[in-house]
């Protein structure tokens, strides 16, 4: 049976930790795995959110359109995911003094009313929620957590109650471990991330009165600190807003979050670990809009930074934990902090990631991935595409042409959004670039430079990748095959003079069946 995992993504920062946990889902970091994965934000409209979203339905419909899904072992899309979302339904209510009523309430119960003005400002109490807490924790913690537990006495076929009728089922026969991505310096991640474990146990307990959720699980999360900027407001736009949060208060929020995890003994009593990260500088600019303050909606679709990969991995390491240590760490009542540094010359590597043991294994999934995605995009190769036409019959491969084309469209999107699209001859970014250029560009991140310099289709298709993938003088240098000497298009076909060899695997779904026989053709070739 497939291991069972529970992930939850909160705010926009948490979307894009979990796009790069599904991206390792992707290169096969979560063999054999049922992934469960929730994706939590007040801003349902929100870019980053969209953009997972597509990144799922990708995932999904690559592994089959309109079949059942399995885990599979030692193979590209490995894992299983079941994707659930949830957002507070703001539409008809979306200011405290509306969820509140508070006109009425100064009347009714001026006491109630008293607190709320002791606790929050006019600006806090009257700002659109739609788009976030805004840095308002206090406020934020308190509605996000009667949301959760609303929604599953209301809404009874919701994503969130099935998220949570899968964590019930998991905890009746063994121990679920559910990790939480978020910030801890903006609004919806912050104010959520204390909260979520306590808030689970009640909205299970309103499901199963024998649940136990806060008993049976583990939990583990990210104290993901300031790591980010963006433009100040003008004035009209903090006056059109009400409350806007800024990104020169992060590092202030962050060291005021920090004293709270530390001294909270209900916070330390529910979560076992905590992977503290963030970095020295707030030079980083994610947003594509660089002239304005984006509070929220289609236009914040901030670029991936290369601390949301760590903060994925961070998942991969609670998950991967042995259960006696967790045990040991609830029983005792106790939590970790743990924390990874970069090597002084600001290099990250492999093993910045995941430790010496494992740098190989991810090493091999990360590079042989990215030389897929050459094979799937460019027109050069177009291999999904050529075996679904039955153009490789001439190389002597055939058997592929009943694969699914929605399956190969959504293979093709997926690749786009993990390394880069073309349109009218023009490079678009994906997550990989994105999140090279966040470490600085150069050498920087993982790769050989030039994987990342090509500006046109021209330069792609130029790139060597048979021997050019990993580094010079680095651990895997030597991880290259010899494209031969027929002269163009030498490299595709020493691929396909290994791929003929290579046995046809037990897979029944055919695109999922070419994935494996690729990832296995790749492997030998590289010398994995």
């Amino acid at each position: 049976m497939p291991k069972q995992v529970f992930i939850i993504g909160i705010g926009g920062t948490g979307m894009r930790c979990i796009e790069s946990f599904v991206h390792l889902c992707a290169m096969g970091m979560f063999d054999d795995t049922d992934v469960h994965m929730l994706a939590l934000d007040t801003d349902e409209r929100n870019g980053n959110f969209t953009r997972l979203k597509d990144l799922k339905e990708a995932y999904l419909k690559t592994k089959g359109v309109n079949k059942n899904h399995n885990a599979l072992t030692d193979t590209f899309f490995s894992a299983n995911l079941h994707y659930y979302q949830f957002s507070p339904d703001y539409s008809k209510k979306s200011t405290f003094d509306a969820i509140f009523d508070y006109e009425s309430t100064k009347y009714r119960n001026p006491d109630e009313a008293s607190i709320a003005d002791l606790l929050l400002t006019k600006a806090a109490k009257a700002f659109d929620l739609n788009h976030g807490y805004r840095a308002q924790t206090h406020l934020g913690s308190m509605l996000m957590y009667h949301s959760i537990v609303d929604d599953v006495t209301a809404n009874d076929r919701g994503d969130l109650k099935r998220f949570i009728q899968e964590l019930i089922t998991a905890s009746t026969s063994g121990r679920p471990r559910v990790f939480i991505l978020g910030s801890v310096f903006g609004g919806t991640g912050a104010s959520s991330i204390p909260i979520i474990p306590k808030a689970i146990r009640k909205a299970a307990s309103l499901i199963s009165s024998a649940a136990d959720i806060e008993q049976n699980a583990f939990f583990g999360s990210t104290i993901l600190t300031s790591y980010f900027s963006f433009v100040l407001p003008s004035d009209d736009e903090k006056a059109k807003q009400k409350l806007i949060a800024t990104s020169d208060k992060f590092s202030l929020n962050s060291q005021a979050a920090m004293m709270f995890y530390e001294a909270d003994e209900t916070v330390k009593q529910t979560y076992q670990k905590f992977y503290l990260m963030g970095t020295e500088t707030l030079d980083w600019q994610p947003s594509k809009i660089k002239d304005r303050t984006i509070t929220g909606g289609e236009d914040q679709e901030n670029d991936s930074h290369y601390i949301e990969l760590l903060a994925a991995f961070a998942a991969y390491d609670f998950f991967n934990l042995q259960e006696i240590e967790l045990k040991r760490l609830k029983d005792e009542r106790k939590l970790d902090y743990l924390y990874r540094t970069i090597d002084d010359n600001g290099k990250i590597g492999f093993i910045d990631f995941v430790g010496s043991e494992k740098k190989e294994e991810l090493a091999k999934k990360f590079g042989l991935f990215t030389a897929m995605s050459f094979l799937t995009l460019l027109d050069k190769y177009d291999l999904f595409g050529q075996a679904q036409n039955g153009d490789l019959k001439k190389v002597k491969i055939d058997g592929y042409e009943d694969i699914h084309h929605e399956e190969v469209k959504n293979l093709r999107k997926y690749m786009e959004l993990y390394h880069f699209s073309l349109k009218n001859g023009v490079i678009k970014d994906g997550w990989l670039r994105q999140v090279h250029h966040s470490a600085g560009g150069a050498d920087k991140f993982l790769f050989n430079p030039t994987l990342y310099s090509g500006k046109s289709v021209k330069e792609l298709e130029k790139f060597d990748f048979n021997d050019s993938i990993y580094q010079k003088n680095s651990d895997f240098e030597s991880k290259k095959f010899k494209a031969g000497v027929l002269g163009l298009g030498s490299l595709y076909n020493e691929f396909f003079s290994e791929f003929i060899k290579t046995p046809e695997p037990e897979i029944t779904n055919k695109c999922e069946k070419l994935i494996k026989r690729t990832y296995d053709t790749l492997c030998k070739l590289y010398k994995f």
